[in-house]
């Protein structure tokens, strides 16, 4: 017996107010996605979810009741989809990490690994889709999380089911450069239009500049830029007739991984690791100035407070040992001036790192926490505790070296 359409809506509407907003990542005439979390699910070591809400008109309904069943390591866990009376939602997880548009802008263009790693992480994501009959439509730089566990494919908002013998789907969609023909009225799409939208996105890796703009024919033609294998392939992966392309996600992926020999070694070691259960290692890079000034704004007004509270710390305590160093080292130190020197200079860069830039880089969600904004608070926590102590056993073994070089100096 089927539910009432009035009871399937109070039911709709009852998952929807459970759960709560935290920021809205975009908002316009086609519907909205927001970061959101469900009170009192932090004890099952929920993180924070996407909501994606899609006017009806544009959703494909049926895609949508598919997307709970389909999963991958390059593609968002689907929580749940549920209907309203003029939007269809689905909630996804949060995937940590960087949109690919935002790291071609501020280092330009990839090198051809990193990019075949990309290209190979994506075109399995889409194929996963494209065994359960869904073209996911909107494949760009955008829609690209470059993460901890690879390239991640997100927003499958106006992602499609193929459908044997029509001749053509809703036109004018999808972000415009990446868009295949067909989905502007040409034909239907299917397959192959995604295999367009990867071979776009590698052109746009490899040269630093959008398959719609000026100059990128140029860039690409560039052999001394990309090599004319890889422009083979971005411009068969691309061409205007859907049969002369790669016909499957699969086809372009050994293509590039053919074409790059170093990516394909690294591609199996990284699957190796993965069987292995082998663990990420640990950032080693430190935020840099202008990452923790872009994730100042945005924090809470208490943790702007304590930021600068510890800054302001981090540089009194610089300044009291370096002048404690230089000028009380013939009282303290005795015999060994240089060496305690070093000590104490040591302790002071560790001390002031820690204030000045590894806490407040963790609060503020920035540099090697960036992956981390959303997660709970306790993630941060861990990882922070982790970088501390590796900083803690380095000081260590610089204090130990120094005590090992003053014990074996004659007369020490």
């Amino acid at each position: 017996m089927d539910t009432p359409a009035d009871v399937q809506l109070m039911a709709a509407l009852e998952k929807d107010e459970a759960y709560r907003v935290v920021r809205v990542l975009a908002c316009g005439e086609a519907g909205s996605t927001e970061v959101v979390s469900r009170p009192g699910a932090a004890h099952l070591g929920e993180g924070p979810l996407v909501r994606k809400r899609v006017k009806r008109d544009v959703a494909n309904v049926e895609v949508f009741s598919r997307l709970s069943s389909v999963g991958g390591e390059h593609l968002p866990r689907v929580v749940e989809t549920y209907d309203l009376p003029d939007q269809v939602v689905i909630v996804r997880e949060y995937v940590y990490g960087t949109p690919l548009a935002s790291c071609v802008a501020e280092a330009g263009r990839m090198g051809e690994i990193a990019a075949a790693h990309v290209v190979a992480d994506v075109c399995d994501a889409v194929a996963t889709l494209h065994e359960q009959g869904i073209v996911h439509r909107d494949v760009s730089p955008r829609n690209v999380i470059l993460s901890p566990r690879g390239a991640v494919l997100i927003d499958l908002g106006i992602a499609r089911a193929y459908v044997e013998g029509a001749q053509r789907d809703t036109t004018r969609l999808g972000t415009w450069g990446f868009a295949s023909p067909e989905q502007y009225g040409f034909a239907q799409t299917d397959v192959r239009s995604d295999v367009y939208s990867v071979g776009c996105l590698l052109g746009y890796m490899l040269t630093g500049v959008t398959p719609d703009a000026e100059g990128y024919a140029e860039m690409l033609a560039d052999s001394a830029a990309v090599r004319p294998e890889l422009r083979r392939i971005v411009e068969k992966a691309c061409s205007f007739e859907p049969s002369e392309r790669y016909q499957s996600a699969g086809a372009l992926r050994d293509a590039v991984l053919q074409a790059v020999p170093d990516a394909a070694a690294a591609n199996v070691d990284k699957a190796a690791d993965a069987k292995t259960g082998k663990r990420e290692k640990i950032p080693r890079t430190l935020a840099r100035p202008g990452q923790l000034v872009a994730a100042f704004p945005e924090a809470k007004p208490w943790i702007q407070v304590l930021t600068v509270a510890l800054v302001v710390l981090g540089v009194f305590v610089g300044i009291l040992f370096g002048s404690a160093a230089v000028y009380t080292t013939n009282a303290m130190v005795g015999d060994h001036p240089v060496e305690s020197l070093l000590v104490v200079l040591g302790a002071s860069v560790y001390l002031v790192l820690l204030l000045v830039e590894e806490i407040p880089a963790a609060m503020l969600g920035a540099g090697p926490y960036a992956a981390m904004k959303y997660r709970q608070r306790s993630a941060r926590m861990i990882l922070l505790a982790k970088r501390l102590l590796m900083a803690l056993g380095v000081l260590f073994v610089f204090v130990a070296a120094l005590a090992t070089c003053v014990a074996l100096t004659p007369g020490g």
